[in-house]
């Protein structure tokens, strides 16, 4: 069984992940030039499905897949989302969130709608799905439900409830992760016992939320590890089952549950002696 896919390329700096919509196939972001990569499972080697700058798309971050097969990514600072055909690779959408200051950083799809958050203000973007993707909205604002005006909370990743009532966000900034009903966009802090979690990206494995944490130390190092919660109380209230540490070599930013297994893109950003080729996904079984 593959533990660890290879992607091609010697500055990748990979970001984010999703599952094809056959169940096999996964996609892979370059964060560095945004050059999008597919893998199979099956295969230990990715390879180069969109090239860096196509269709000026200079940087990708967080991505999903729609109900029509789309793969929808998020162009960082651009503030630009794009959606392609999985089936052809033709771009099918490109909409600009924002002439000002933005870095859309991850994005779900949740009904209808697909939704992006904004890492420079603690806000979200609502897409429409249908026979063509529609503009940005602004969707949601957390300055008000809790987060104080000029707070950093960096929101990064998000992920829809099972059963699709609400959104939960990780606010990495500070530790914190958000509950957001879909139907009434009221949002409040899950109650996570007074532990903090600096989450990238998450994604649920059967019951159990894994999230890409990390925590820092006395000496200011960073220790990068899995984080696992179950969440009760409608998915308000988080229990903390565990954590499985990863090498901070690798710099893990998120991870997608695809085969019964959590692949974890391995960005090495945060690597101490810099990135050393080839970059990886890692595979393994759900810990807790």
């Amino acid at each position: 069984m593959i533990e660890r896919y290879e992607l091609p390329g010697g500055d990748v700096f990979p970001e984010g992940i999703t599952e094809g919509p056959d169940g096999k196939t996964f996609y892979v972001s370059g964060s560095a030039d945004g050059a999008v990569y597919r893998g199979h499972l099956d295969r230990p080697e990715l390879e180069l499905w969109s090239p860096p700058g196509a269709d000026g798309r200079h940087g990708a971050l967080g991505m999903t897949v729609d109900g029509a097969g789309r793969l929808i990514v998020c162009g960082g600072h651009s503030g630009v989302l794009f959606a392609y055909d999985t089936a052809t690779g033709a771009l099918v959408a490109r909409h600009q969130v924002t002439t000002k200051r933005t870095l859309l950083n991850d994005v779900c799809v949740n009904g209808g709608h697909a939704y992006a958050t904004d890492s420079l203000r603690p806000a979200v973007w609502r897409f429409a799905l249908d026979t063509e993707i529609g503009a940005a909205e602004p969707w949601i604002d957390l300055t008000g439900h809790g987060i104080e005006p000029g707070k950093a909370a960096y929101l990064n990743g998000l992920v829809s409830t099972q059963d699709g009532s609400a959104l939960l966000i990780a606010a990495q900034g500070t530790g914190q992760l958000w509950h957001v009903d879909i139907a009434t966009r009221e949002a409040a802090p899950v109650d996570l016992g007074g532990v903090e979690v600096r989450g990238d990206g998450m994604v649920f494995a059967g019951d159990v939320l894994y999230v890409c944490d990390y925590t820092g130390d006395a000496g200011g190092e960073a220790h990068f590890r899995l984080t696992a919660l179950r969440l009760t109380d409608g998915h308000r209230k988080a229990e903390v089952l565990g954590h499985h540490a990863m090498d901070a070599a690798d710099t893990p930013t998120t991870v997608a549950y695809l085969g019964g297994r959590l692949l974890v893109v391995n960005s090495q950003l945060a690597a101490s002696d810099g990135p050393k080729a080839p970059f990886t996904v890692t595979a393994l079984e759900p810990p807790f």
